[in-house]
């Protein structure tokens, strides 16, 4: 924890950031309490149980005990929720402070068509995806779980593994999905290819990990308010074992001036992988 006074604020987001980057410093540790704590409010349930049917005779130690373990157990979701939290925080603080230190100025690489110029953009960002780019069909056909082809500019995927293939647990593979378009893109379009994009999803028996609307623009050509606000409120949803993945869908515009511009910035990472990459 820092020193100094803690109601000095100098310049307000400067402040934020730092405070949100000590947070994100301390929050290993308070995961790793967590768990511990979760360990032995569990361990105390198991005994708990074990005295509750050695009390059954005693009504008075059987309704104490039995308050305890209700208390018990809502502690331990609390524990839960706190780590999920948590863990949240972290990913998300990472995904921002990588969109705050990147560079302003995207510049466009060299490529004959402008989905092979964002292929040179993707392996310069995550190398790990050369072979998957490259040996990737383009375009590509994509059946969907309703049984209809869909046509992508570019499709990327990496398998899950197998405990997330059981369990819903573990790595949950990779789907990178491109589609490229001449004019701005309508909102017609854009509710197209969601359909597309979580059809394709669901037959494949994994989550969309990323979804590009690549558009050449020219410039006296301009994305509608209404396609842009329907842009950012798209989501891509995917269920498997219970659990709920979401996907933001991402327009990367490519400008007259050589330039690449983003709406929204989606971060990835390292979600592929060479070993998994096919």
């Amino acid at each position: 924890m820092s020193p100094d006074d803690i109601r000095a604020v100098e310049n307000p987001i400067s402040a934020m950031f730092d405070l949100a980057d000590q947070v994100s410093n301390e929050a290993p540790q308070v995961r790793k309490l967590v768990r511990y704590a979760s360990f032995f409010v569990g361990f105390w349930l198991v005994l708990n149980f074990i005295f509750l049917l050695a009390t059954i005779g005693n009504l008075l130690i059987f309704v104490f005990l039995f308050v305890m373990f209700i208390l018990g157990i809502l502690a331990l979701l609390s524990l839960r929720n706190l780590n999920d939290f948590f863990k949240y925080y972290t990913m998300r603080h990472s995904f921002i402070r990588s969109v705050r230190d990147a560079d302003p100025v995207v510049i466009v690489p060299k490529g004959n068509t402008a989905v092979e110029r964002l292929k040179a953009y993707l392996v310069a960002k995550n190398p790990a995806m050369l072979s998957a780019l490259s040996k990737s069909p383009s375009p590509a056909m994509m059946k969907g779980n309703a049984g209809i082809f869909y046509q992508f500019d570019a499709y990327v995927a990496s398998k899950p593994s197998v405990t997330w293939r059981l369990f819903g647990a573990g790595y949950p593979g990779y789907q990178l999905f491109v589609k490229w378009f001449e004019h701005a893109p309508r909102i017609e379009d854009i509710n197209a290819l969601k359909r597309a994009v979580e059809d394709v999803a669901q037959a494949e028996g994994k989550p969309a990990s990323r979804v590009i609307m690549l558009w050449s623009r020219k410039e006296d050509e301009d994305i509608t308010e209404e396609a842009y606000n329907q842009l950012l409120s798209t989501t891509l949803v995917s269920h498997h074992r219970g659990r709920q993945f979401a996907c933001s869908m991402e327009l990367i515009v490519e400008n007259a001036d050589g330039t690449y511009e983003f709406i929204p910035f989606i971060s990835e990472a390292h979600a592929f992988t060479v070993q998994r990459g096919r």
